[in-house]
C-alpha cells in the first residue's frame, strides 16, 4: 500500500502544507513548519532539526561558512511545508546533515526531493560540491569528510558553468561519472535509491517488476532508471546499514545550495512502491462550488483518485462520533509517470452552506489504497 508524500490545504486564500507522519516503514522525514537558521561555525546540533521517526537527526557546520536554513514558504512547487536549504562550505571543511543509527537492515530504499542552485533556487552557480551517502559508521555523526569504507551508496554533485551539475557515484574507492547528466541547476527532482547489501538478488516494484543485484544499487531520477546495478563503495558485504547524510563543500563565496524535503527511507527493499508524490492538494470556494486541485510529481501504479466529502461536525473534536465520508466522484490516475501531473474536480452538489472536508483515496492498480489528510473549506 502506498502513502501520500505531501499535501496542502487552502482556507480562503491561505495555503497551508502538511506532511503525513507514519510510525511504520517507510519512515517519513520532513521539516514540519518550523523556521530558523543554524550557521554557528565549528559546531553541531541534534536539536535544530525535527526528530526522526527512527535515528538521530544532526547538522554540523564547519569553519568555512555556509550552514542550514529552514524556510517557510520555500521554493514554489518544491516539497511540502518547510524545506531545508543547505549552504556549502567554501573549502573542504564540510557542512553535514545526517540521520544516523536508525533501525538497521542489509538493504534499503530512500526517496527525497532535491534541487540545486543559488540561494533562491535559480541557476548560475559555478563551483561547489554536494555528496550523499548511505552506510554505517562514525562518518555519519562526526565532523570530518566521508569515510569510503563506511559507505554503501555514494553520490556526488559538482556545480559547473552554464547551470550544469556533474553527477558521480562512488564506485569502490573512486568516483565514476554517470553519463548523460541527469541533473541541472534550478530544477526540481525526485531521487529514489534501492540498495542491496545482501548475498542475493532482491526484487521490488517500480512501474513494474524490477530487481537489484547483490552488493549493487539502482538509481532513479523522476521515475527514470539512470543507474542500473551500480557498484557500491567500500563497506563490507552483507553488513547492516543504518545511516545516511548530505555533505556540502568547496563552494567559492558559499554560493552553492541544495534544497531538500520529503524524505522517505526504509531498512529493507519494500515489496510495494514508495509513495505517489502528491505535491499539493487544495480546496477553494468558487461561484457556489468547491474546486479541488492537486498535483503529483511522480506516480507508480496509480489507478485512480476517488474524491470523498464529509460535512464539518462542530463537535467532532470533543465527540467520539466519526466523520461520515461519502464518495462524490473519481478521477483516473496516470499509471506510471515521471513528470508532474495536475488534476481537478468540481463539487457542484452542495445544497447548503457550511464547512466541508475533502480527502483523496488514491488506489493502486492492484487494488491497494491510501487516504490523504483532509482539506477543509468554508
Amino acid at each position: 500500500m502506498k502513502k501520500f508524500l505531501s499535501f496542502g490545504l487552502i482556507f480562503y486564500s491561505f495555503i497551508f502544507f502538511s506532511a503525513l507522519k507514519i510510525s511504520a516503514q517507510p519512515w517519513d522525514y520532513n521539516f514540519g513548519t518550523s523556521t530558523g537558521s543554524y550557521t554557528t561555525a565549528s559546531s553541531s546540533s541534534t536539536s535544530f532539526l525535527p526528530a526522526a521517526s527512527s535515528g538521530t537527526s544532526r547538522v554540523r557546520v564547519g569553519n568555512a561558512g555556509g550552514g542550514f536554513h529552514l524556510s517557510l514558504p520555500g521554493l514554489s512547487g518544491f516539497g511540502s511545508d518547510t524545506e531545508l536549504r543547505m549552504v556549502a562550505a567554501s573549502s573542504t571543511s564540510v557542512n553535514k546533515f545526517s540521520i544516523y543509527d536508525y533501525t538497521a537492515g542489509k538493504s534499503f530504499a530512500i526517496r527525497f526531493s532535491v534541487r540545486f542552485g543559488a540561494y533562491d533556487g535559480s541557476s548560475g552557480v559555478t563551483s561547489g560540491t554536494f555528496q550523499f551517502f548511505v552506510g554505517d559508521g562514525s562518518t555519519y555523526s562526526d565532523n570530518s569528510g566521508f569515510n569510503s569504507s563506511q559507505v554503501f551508496t555514494g553520490l556526488q554533485w559538482t556545480f559547473g558553468t552554464g547551470g550544469s551539475i556533474t553527477t558521480d557515484y562512488r564506485n569502490g574507492s573512486s568516483w565514476t561519472t554517470i553519463t548523460g547528466p541527469p541533473f541541472s541547476q534550478g530544477t526540481n527532482y525526485v531521487v529514489d535509491i534501492y540498495g542491496n547489501n545482501t548475498t542475493s538478488t532482491l526484487n521490488y516494484n517500480y512501474g513494474g517488476s524490477q530487481s537489484v543485484a547483490s552488493n549493487k544499487f539502482d538509481l532513479w531520477i523522476n521515475g527514470t532508471l539512470v543507474g542500473d546495478d551500480l557498484n557500491k563503495a567500500g563497506i563490507s558485504n552483507n553488513v547492516d546499514l543504518d545511516s545516511w547524510m548530505f555533505i556540502g563543500q568547496n563552494s567559492t563565496s558559499n554560493l552553492a545550495n541544495i534544497f531538500i524535503d520529503d524524505i522517505f527511507y526504509t531498512n529493507e527493499i519494500p515489496s510495494d512502491p514508495l509513495p505517489v508524490e502528491l505535491s499539493s492538494f487544495t480546496a477553494r470556494f468558487v461561484n457556489r462550488n468547491i474546486v479541488l486541485n492537486w498535483q503529483t510529481q511522480t506516480e507508480v501504479n496509480n489507478f485512480r483518485f476517488e474524491i470523498e466529502r464529509a460535512s464539518y461536525v462542530e463537535t467532532r473534536h470533543t465527540s467520539s462520533l466519526p466523520m461520515e465520508w461519502e464518495k462524490i466522484g473519481f478521477v483516473d490516475g496516470s499509471g506510471n509517470s515521471n513528470s508532474p501531473k495536475e488534476y481537478s474536480f468540481i463539487d457542484n452538489t452542495l445544497t447548503k452552506s457550511g464547512k466541508y472536508a475533502y480527502r483523496l483515496k488514491q488506489i493502486d492498480t492492484d487494488g491497494s489504497y491510501e487516504y490523504s489528510k483532509e482539506v477543509e473549506v468554508d
